[in-house]
């Protein structure tokens, strides 16, 4: 209740003070502007309320385990290793400002205060070191030790500029922060790094921004594979990731990532800054650092707060090249122009914001880039052929269609499966019904940022609340401008997709247009106490909601505290974990096997060489058994891959093989792979659904100890039955089970079950 006493106190102060508070600068004056500032406080209030009141009640009830005493010598082990991690992301992150401090230095007048300078210069760190990693990947030569050779060339190389920062300390402006801030700033802070020290466990990372370049590495660069549909995206995020993770694992790269949250929010503050003062820059990087889709980005190694941070220098860079009448005008266009190609090989919906922000200039027919539009056009074509081009040219070498795996309708050259293709489309779409004509598009916003509607997003409602404010005030020419990229932004980005990581720049400027617009002085006093106490209060909501992500997704306690193994953390956190399966092929597999990885989309952390399909694409040996006409076929298929051993993920395959229909073959086809299970594979684990078999050389009816076969786990009728007996449909179970029967009629385990089921 206490939020509701709140907004009607304020309400109640906004009539008796609004008057006063309003100046000619302003758009709404006198009565009229009482009645719409009116409106506004009651949406901001409706708002509020209603997703106070939808909020589910887990956020406020945090699970805790029991506290165990922690072992000293273990502790300080793990702290030993966790301190090793830290310093090595800090070296190489240092490294990343150098670089781009000294790539700055070449441009000149194009300059900006000293906050918006670091972030500048980090920006262009990001790019140089984006192209090391790439370049050496399109050649070929992803080796340690010439990853490690050239850190330790660049940092030697910064170390008489290291001691020239030293020395010019104490000349520096010591910045000033208000108490709550500096609290905020250390819990955050704290919860970010504790969480930046656990092993990557987000599933995109493990088969895909890591994953994949894990595949690379075991082939020294970036190379294509036809059945693998992610390896057709831009890979831009994951090779800054690569200084951290290469020399750290998967920590040093998640600290990257949360180090990436950090200068979103140092952004947020030097931009707010540079617009107004330091007092609304504070609560502009607040607003930013405690915002969900960010904060909880730096937990994992994901690149939408990479790709946010620098689509945001993007059109930093863009406003300074309008405002700027100078010589220095070309300087900035050239960088906005690089930060906009960095930005969409980093991730391609980086294109919304760039194209919102041309499309602005286009209609407001922007006379300040009179006699440069070609200027402009001819350097975001270079940057976008040196950044972008790659990655469109290795496509369209390899698959046929520069745009793979979109387009290829159109384009021509490889396929999807139609199943993985509506699939794929489905996911960039998600779930939100747009069943309802124009009123689904109305509406769209708000079922996205309420609790328990649309994907169950914890976005907060602070950008739905407050943005129908920026159009109350008569705003400033710059304001104007980044308003309505702001808008169109959020237009074209839930156009493209209702994934609303994909709008974050569009969520981070807002929060900045916000502090900048509601926290100038002529703005009524209500309107600025308002969007203060919102941010302080989701500030703190948000941190109970964080608390339990953490202990349901991310229990780390005994792995902080030293009571847990690296290797145990992943095996009691992955959901359907295939950790034991990465244990035992380290221990029991050669250097050189190459591993199948079926009934799974993941890849990171096996240590071998592996190939994995998407869940989008067609698995291996289901292409191979459509193809071939018998077994032998399908072991010679194998072997032209050099594949020489099998894993496969029993329960996980079973769950993935329902929702995408990987594996819709006939019965003959079927027989064929029942075929080569017998006579093409040994058996050399097999453990809770979860097995691992060795390629032999020839077919051959060699005598084993009977071993389930998993791969009658992955035909639909597995799924439907397991479903059916779980919801107590004795006749759908038993039609299912039929099914099977009829498919593996000599595997014993359905026979089994089917005696069951008669009982």
């Amino acid at each position: 209740m206490v939020h509701i006493v709140f907004y009607y106190r304020l309400l109640l102060s906004f009539f008796q003070e609004t008057t006063l508070s309003l100046n000619p600068s302003q758009f709404v004056k006198s009565k009229f502007g009482s009645w719409l500032f009116a409106v506004f406080f009651l949406w901001i209030a409706a708002v509020l309320v209603e997703f106070f009141i939808h909020c589910p009640e887990v956020w406020w009830s945090l699970p805790l385990s029991p506290l165990k005493n922690a072992d000293l010598s273990n502790f300080l082990k793990v702290l030993g290793e966790f301190l090793s991690t830290v310093l090595i992301s800090v070296w190489f992150i240092a490294l990343v400002g150098w670089t781009g401090h000294r790539i700055l230095g070449v441009f000149g007048h194009a300059k900006a205060r000293q906050t918006m300078t670091f972030c500048l210069e980090m920006g262009l760190g990001i790019f140089f070191w984006i192209l090391f990693w790439f370049g050496l990947g399109l050649t070929r030569l992803w080796f340690g030790p010439l990853w490690l050779g050239m850190m330790i060339v660049m940092s030697l190389w910064a170390v008489p500029d290291l001691f020239r920062a030293i020395r010019n300390l104490g000349r520096m402006e010591k910045p000033r922060f208000p108490l709550w801030f500096v609290a905020l700033i250390l819990i955050y802070g704290l919860a970010a790094l504790i969480h930046g020290l656990l092993p990557d466990v987000f599933y995109d990372s493990l088969n895909y921004f890591l994953g994949l370049p894990q595949f690379w590495i075991y082939q020294h660069g970036i190379t294509d594979n036809a059945q693998q549909l992610l390896s057709g995206y831009f890979y831009g995020g994951s090779m800054f990731f690569m200084g951290g993770w290469m020399l750290a694992d998967t920590e040093g790269a998640i600290l990257l990532s949360a180090m990436v949250w950090g200068l979103c929010g140092v952004l947020a503050y030097g931009w707010a800054e540079e617009l107004s003062d330091k007092k609304t820059a504070v609560i502009a990087a607040a607003a930013v650092l405690t915002f969900p889709l960010l904060y909880l980005n730096g937990w994992a190694v994901r690149v939408d707060g990479l790709f946010a941070f620098v689509s945001l220098l993007f059109l930093y860079a863009l406003t300074k090249a309008l405002a700027d009448n100078s010589a220095a005008r070309r300087r900035w266009l050239f960088l906005s122009a690089l930060f906009a190609g960095l930005a969409v090989s980093i991730k391609p919906t980086a294109v919304v914001m760039i194209a919102a922000a041309f499309l602005v200039l286009i209609v407001r027919r922007e006379k300040k880039m009179s006699g440069e539009w070609w200027f402009a056009i001819l350097v975001f074509g270079f940057w976008g052929l040196l950044l972008v081009g790659p990655w469109f040219l290795k496509n369209w070498a390899f698959a046929g269609n520069p745009f793979f795996p979109y387009a290829y309708a159109s384009m021509g050259g490889r396929s999807l499966p139609i199943n993985g293709y509506h699939r794929l489309l489905w996911e960039n779409q998600q779930s939100l019904p747009m069943d309802h004509g124009l009123w689904s598009w109305i509406n769209l916003f708000w079922r996205l940022s309420m609790p328990g509607e649309g994907n169950n997003q914890i976005i907060g409602p602070l950008v739905l609340a407050f943005l129908p404010g920026l159009f109350l005030f008569k705003l400033k020419e710059n304001q104007k401008f980044l308003v309505w990229v702001t808008v169109v932004s959020f237009v074209l980005g839930f156009a493209l997709s209702n994934m609303l990581r994909f709008s974050m720049p569009a969520f981070l400027l807002a929060f900045i247009l916000f502090s900048v617009v509601f926290l100038a002085k002529e703005a009524p006093v209500m309107i600025q106490w308002s969007w203060k106490i919102s941010v302080w209060i989701f500030a703190v909501f948000f941190l109970g909601a964080y608390a339990v992500i953490s202990t349901q997704y991310y229990p780390g306690w005994d792995r902080w505290m030293g009571q847990e193994s690296r290797e145990a953390y992943l095996n009691q956190t992955i959901s359907n974990s295939y950790e034991p399966l990465v244990l035992w092929t380290d221990k029991n597999l050669s250097a050189d096997a190459r591993l199948l990885i079926v009934g799974d989309a993941r890849g990171l952390y096996y240590p071998r060489f592996f190939y994995a399909n998407s869940v989008f694409d067609e698995p291996f040996l289901v292409k191979a058994a459509r193809q071939e006409k018998d077994a032998a076929g399908i072991l010679k298929q194998l072997h032209q891959e050099g594949i020489t051993h099998v894993v496969i993920n029993g329960l996980e395959g079973l769950r993935l093989s329902a929702d995408y229909r990987q594996y819709e073959m006939t019965p003959a086809e079927w027989a064929k792979l029942n075929d080569f299970v017998s006579w093409g594979l040994k058996p050399l684990y097999w453990k809770n659904f979860q097995a691992v078999y060795e390629v032999k050389d020839k077919l051959s009816e060699e005598k084993t100890p009977y071993v389930l076969n998993l791969f009658s786990f992955l035909p639909p009728t597995a799924y439907d039955f397991s479903q059916a007996v779980q919801t107590g449909d004795k006749v759908k179970a038993h039609a299912a089970l039929l099914e099977q029967i009829k498919l593996f009629p000599q595997e014993p385990y359905w026979r089994s079950q089917f005696k069951t089921q008669k009982q």
